[in-house]
């Protein structure tokens, strides 16, 4: 499954984080200025300050390298689990055989009186989709071979930035709460048999690496589903088109602090909404959420494994530093915004020639408005992306409205240079310092249903 379009999210946060190091000087003017123009003056100047704080808080307490090994790592077994196209069949028609052995094995009469009864039904069997003991090995070239485990595990080799390649594991443990769900069971020569389908309400998924010759727990992400459910049944309908993921991700770094990603999503109608936020050494880091529009309706079980994450067009977004800086926008066209972007954040690379550029740039400046404010400001400036020049070569860059004219300001020129040394700390590291942490996670869970009975 592709990305729920986080590399379009992960890609605001990481180049219009970068914007929040802006500065821009203010020319002396011998002319007394309009109060139009000194409330500029003012909310620059607030600007810059609440600025230049944040990014020396930021620099201090954010820590990005547990959030990118667990990203990375969870991004590399998923391309290993794709390399094969028929990775993600078989592995449904290996454990929903043995789901459905257990349940042949155990068929029982439905109780008088219960939900079961009142349905119609005479016999009822049970489908697991959880208790798998299966460990899942992958070598470097996506090959794998199949043994026996006390839970779900993948153990597979990645090549982690700051850790080298290396082997990880990936254990998946239930929790003891389940959802279940009824339909007809298809058993030739029999009738009135109620299917069952119990999954699990929580996922635990624990990464560990083998680092230094050590096995050391990287990550443990805990994935809970919220369904509607009718204090009247016991069983929910896995097409409920409103649901809710809750997730949280505490990393471990090889070195440095702990940090703590919280996210959730959630479904209702033609909406969707992402919001994710970090908290590292017991702060709050950085906040966002995102709103989306389904151009399709699907009910949970579609959109985690239909790839209907992918018809959800970004329109809103707001991401907020220290409860602070907040960078807020909407977008016209999600699709074009996000190709550009993916466009953009690989041309962040200096290229040799603007004419390069200046389509991205328009087009992501005509798909979009953005925003930047903080507290005490009466009100936000104005974020645009530009091309700019650097070392001989040309980068796209966000930029702010310069105070004397109606032109835009890159921030190569207006920056405050140790204010940009410190945010790009925590935002200029990968492609993927941001939403990418939470869509991998969510990736990860939405093809790991993929293979479990209830899609039969």
């Amino acid at each position: 499954m592709k990305r729920i379009k986080y590399y379009a999210l992960a890609a605001v946060l990481l180049f219009c984080g970068t914007s929040l190091i802006t500065s821009c000087g203010v020319s002396d003017s011998p002319v007394e200025p309009s109060p139009e123009k000194q409330e500029a003056v003012t909310n620059r100047n607030v600007l810059i300050g609440h600025m230049e704080n944040d990014a020396k808080t930021m620099a201090d307490i954010f820590n990005s390298e547990s959030l990118n090994i667990a990203s990375q790592a969870y991004e590399q077994l998923l391309a290993l689990m794709k390399s094969d196209k028929g990775f993600l069949t078989n592995m449904r028609v290996i454990l929903t055989a043995a789901s459905q052995k257990k349940a042949l094995l155990n068929i029982s009469p439905v109780v008088a009186g219960s939900e079961l009864a009142k349905m119609g039904y005479l016999l009822y069997l049970t489908y697991e989709n959880s208790g798998f003991c299966v460990r899942v090995v992958f070598d470097g070239k996506g090959n794998c071979r199949l043994l026996s485990a006390k839970n779900m595990e993948f153990i597979f080799p990645a090549d982690i930035k700051g850790i080298g390649y290396t082997l990880f594991k990936l254990i998946i443990k239930d929790s003891d709460n389940y959802y279940l769900s009824v339909a007809d069971a298809n058993i030739p020569n029999m009738k009135r048999v109620a299917s069952v389908n119990r999954f699990p309400q929580s996922l635990t998924m624990t990464l560990t690496g083998f680092i230094d010759n050590k096995e050391q727990t990287l990550s443990e992400t805990v994935i809970s589903l919220d369904l509607p459910k009718d204090e009247n049944s016991a069983f929910v309908s896995f097409d409920a088109e409103a649901f809710r993921l809750n997730g949280q991700q505490h990393n471990y770094p090889t070195t440095g602090s702990e940090s703590t990603l919280d996210f959730s999503l959630q479904s209702n109608q033609d909406n969707m909404t992402l919001n994710y936020g970090y908290t590292c050494n017991g702060a709050s880091a950085v906040n966002c959420e995102a709103q989306m529009q389904l151009t399709q309706k699907n009910g949970f079980l579609s959109q985690m494994t239909e790839k209907a994450f992918n018809v959800a067009d970004l329109k809103v977004v707001s991401i907020r530093i220290l409860n602070d800086l907040t960078l807020s926008g909407t977008i016209a066209n999600g699709t074009s915004f996000a190709e550009d972007y993916t466009t953009a954040i690989k041309n962040r690379q200096q290229v040799s020639s603007p004419e390069i550029l200046a389509g991205i740039v328009e087009s992501l400046n005509q798909s979009s408005n953005w925003q930047l404010s903080c507290e005490q400001m009466t009100k936000p400036e104005i974020v645009k992306f530009c091309v700019t020049q650097k070392d001989e070569k040309y980068i796209i860059e966000p930029a702010l409205k310069d105070l004397n004219s109606d032109a835009f300001i890159p921030i190569s020129q207006i920056l405050d240079a140790p204010a940009m040394t410190n945010f790009e700390k925590p935002f200029n590291l990968s492609f993927t310092p941001g939403g990418n942490a939470a869509g991998s996670a969510l990736n990860f869970y939405s093809t790991f249903m993929q293979m479990m009975p209830l899609n039969n």
